[in-house]
């Protein structure tokens, strides 16, 4: 695991709680800078933490076959994954929100997961969920997941 320094330990006066949600953890920190939610500052922090989350929880990984099969694992996708032909198949039929995806990266659950790429669209829209395609592309196991919503 990187060990790459949090987003939140860059605020000195923020009391971090690491086993909280990010996004709940933001929303928290934003109340005590004075953000605004959907102020330009609200956004470009949003987006600088999702980048350090990214980076710090599962950017920049060797894309071995054993990398692939964890991201089936995370995702609870039941199968003989013995190829990486077979998890990118299995991958590219799941809709998740990658930000859930972060969120439950260090603990024991799964993050939700969606019948089709119109209610992945609406839950990311009611919940200001969005992961910038840009950093997804760069890294091949989250490209497979990526689904135009918009």
């Amino acid at each position: 695991m990187h060990q790459q320094q949090n987003f939140f330990d860059g605020f000195p006066g923020f009391d971090y709680d690491p086993t909280a949600p990010i996004s709940e953890e933001f929303k928290r920190l934003g109340k005590t800078q004075k953000w605004k939610p959907e102020a330009k500052i609200w956004k470009t922090n949003w987006r600088l933490c999702m980048d350090a989350e990214y980076h710090r929880l599962i950017g920049g990984r060797a894309t071995s076959l054993k990398h692939w099969q964890l991201m089936c694992d995370k995702l609870g996708i039941a199968g003989e994954f013995t190829s990486i032909r077979k998890c990118k198949t299995a991958l590219s039929r799941v809709y998740v929100n990658i930000i859930d995806l972060l969120e439950c990266w260090e603990t024991d659950r799964s993050p939700r997961l969606f019948l089709n790429a119109g209610q992945l669209a609406a839950y990311c829209k009611d919940h200001h969920k969005f992961f910038r395609r840009n950093i997804a592309k760069q890294d091949k196991i989250l490209r497979v997941l990526l689904k135009r919503l918009l």
